[in-house]
């Protein structure tokens, strides 16, 4: 190799260290955690692979406006398709082409503007199947030829019958207060957003300089007086990732090209506020003043209370959600509002917890249960023998074994001691992370089964890696675009996770000591989910914390979650994709059991299978179930 040509290359290697350092610098703060306690903190950036495009099939809401009014249904159309053979009637006529199923989708109007109808869908399943065929197959029909019309056809939706001045759209919450907060659109979703607010709300009012920042999407289904609260962890990771990545109306997922529409967003059954908060978190701002949770919680409801009150909310039922380390704010929140005594603005109605933090959670819930997991998931981890046998010896001097052992029970055992702290030399969670690592450089602790590629992030932390791709660069909640159309401070460089939020520590006992019996006793439906994918908080650390929590007058579950939940919703994400590749229209449908159900008392488990740590994003059809159950819409998973 000439000298030219090695000085041209330590040149190239040196200008691409430098790039690499310039572009991953504003990652440089990122928390070390968007969940609970991670093992790895480090930032990466590659060059973004060639996209090769492929034609869609846009959705007619994309070109539609928000209101429609629907010309009346088609008496004669569709026409029979053959009595108890309609399934395959229905679906050769939905595979042949896209054009064909939009025009199919358009017959059921006599408009040449059609407007598809769930009404439409029930009439031609029993046109189909007949009168005399059992009712369940006549819905599954109906739920065919919905969720494929669906995708070409929007759904109805109210018109003001007098606009006049000062119209509102037939928007439920746009008035003169709620104009400034009102968002039209976002850079990069391609079609309607829908109603939408965001923006900063003071936590009081005569102090504006402490605010917390929210996106507000009132639901699209039948007018609710309801507010379901979704929160997420860190301590100080943004709720706009549960907005932008699991239940908001539109998603920009790990992997994906751009946003996407998301079929089985909460705001298709409930209004729904994701918050920032504490102060410390994402866009909000002011002086971190919280010593604990009481303080946090304190804040949140007066914050809430400033935004019922400028969105015209009072008397509606109250949900609060989250995931993570929320599993300390939802109790602490709910039960804040509860105290106050206040059904105005705190009719606390509900919670529901994902892969939580409500127990002792270093102990019981990250090292206890950590070597029966990675034994039973080596086959995804990897590890070898001699490594797992060093595992095991350490979970038995360590004595995660006998407290398993004494304390993995139905009926619960007896009320577990003090949970110790967790020495280096303990800690087989970070060991196990850590040669994780070793084998798979994407390994996921949040998601195990995820392989390389680390998938794009349009956030910037796709696993326990802080990491983005060029073309994702700023962040999307940082860029300026963004910020002006949610109306978002453009002084603060926004990170998913960032803090601090407390003065020192969090020193408030654990949720559920307290405060998480108060909500389940006083509500009656609450549920506590974790995700079986997840090595952050496991399944089997989040019931030995159940199993130390009295409520109801009783210790624990009395007996063990067994109750298979099966999912029967169809799929809504891809079921067009496996049509155009050839297969009949439902192939892939039902999707089974996906987990574990159990209730005592008021309080709902479910155990979610193939899931990571944010289940709405990995599991939306379950997430979907758990959201029903907690507004009361089913009784059971």
């Amino acid at each position: 190799m000439s000298a030219r040509t090695i000085r041209l290359a330590l040149s190239l290697l040196v200008f691409s260290v430098l790039l690499t350092f310039v572009a991953a610098g504003r990652l440089e703060d990122v928390a070390p955690h968007r969940g609970f306690n991670p093992k790895l903190r480090k930032r990466g950036i590659v060059e973004e692979p060639a996209y090769l495009p492929r034609p869609v099939a846009k959705r007619a809401a994309a070109t539609s406006s928000v209101c429609t009014s629907a010309p009346p249904l088609n008496p004669t159309a569709p026409p029979s398709c053959g009595g108890n053979n309609c399934v395959n009637a229905f679906n050769k006529q939905f595979t042949a082409s896209l054009d064909n199923l939009e025009g199919f989708c358009s017959s059921w109007t006599s408009g040449s503007s059609a407007t598809f109808s769930a009404t439409g869908a029930g009439a031609f399943a029993g046109n189909c199947v007949g009168t005399s065929t059992a009712a369940s197959l006549q819905s599954a029909v109906a739920s065919k030829v919905s969720s494929a019309c669906d995708c070409f056809l929007p759904k109805q939706t109210s018109c003001p019958t007098s606009p006049g001045n000062g119209s509102t759209g037939g928007y439920r919450f746009l008035n003169e207060d709620t104009k400034p907060y009102q968002v039209t659109s976002m850079p990069e979703v391609d079609f309607d957003i829908g109603e939408m607010y965001s923006g900063m709300m003071p936590i009081n009012e005569s102090d504006p300089s402490r605010s917390l920042f929210f996106v507000f999407q009132p639901t699209d289904g039948p007018p609710v007086d309801e507010v379901t609260i979704w929160l997420n962890g860190g301590p100080g990771c943004s709720s706009l990732e549960g907005f932008f990545q699991e239940n908001g109306r539109f998603i920009w997922s790990w992997g994906q090209y751009q946003p996407t529409f998301n079929r089985y967003s909460w705001v298709n059954l409930t209004n729904v506020l994701w918050v920032e908060q504490p102060i410390g978190t994402g866009f909000s701002k002011g002086k971190v003043l919280a010593n604990g949770e009481e303080d946090i919680a304190r804040e949140f409801a007066d914050f809430f209370k400033n935004f019922q009150k400028k969105f015209g909310i009072k008397k509606f039922k109250i949900f609060v959600t989250g995931e993570s380390y929320a599993g300390r704010y939802v109790p602490y929140i709910s039960a804040e509002m509860l105290n106050r005594n206040d059904t105005n603005y705190f009719n606390v109605s509900g919670a529901l917890v994902y892969d939580p933090t409500i127990g002792a959670t270093t102990y019981t819930q990250e090292e206890a249960p950590a070597y029966p997991y990675v034994e039973y998931y080596n086959n995804i981890i990897g590890l070898n023998a001699s490594f797992m046998a060093t595992l095991k010896g350490l979970d038995e001097s360590c004595g995660y074994a006998a407290y398993r052992e004494k304390y993995y029970t139905f009926p619960a055992a007896g009320i577990q001691p003090p949970a110790p702290s967790v020495s280096n030399a303990c800690d087989i969670n970070g060991l196990a992370s850590n040669a994780a690592f070793n084998i798979n450089p994407c390994f996921n602790s949040y998601e195990i089964n995820t392989q390389c590629p680390i998938p794009s992030d349009p956030l910037g932390f796709p696993t326990n890696l802080a990491y983005s791709y060029p073309a994702l660069t700023p962040l999307y909640f940082d860029r300026a675009d963004v910020k002006a159309a949610m109306h978002a401070p453009t002084s603060v460089q926004w990170e998913e996770c960032s803090g601090p939020v407390f003065v020192r520590r969090d020193t408030s006992a654990d949720p559920i000591r307290k405060v998480l019996p108060q909500v389940i006793e006083a509500t009656n439906r609450v549920l506590v989910s974790n995700a079986n994918l997840d090595f952050v908080i496991m399944t089997q650390g989040t019931l030995l914390a159940i199993q130390n929590m009295t409520w109801g007058g009783t210790l624990g579950f009395t007996s063990k979650p067994e109750t298979p939940i099966v999912i029967t919703l169809p799929d809504l994400q891809y079921q067009q994709t496996f049509v155009d590749n050839g297969y009949p229209l439902g192939f892939e449908d039902p999707q089974g059991t996906m987990g574990i159900q159990h209730y005592e008392r008021g309080l709902m488990w479910a155990e979610t299978f193939l899931s990571g740590h944010m289940q709405p994003q990995f599991q939306p059809r379950s997430s979907y179930r758990h959201l029903q159950w907690l507004l009361g819409h089913i009784e059971e998973l």
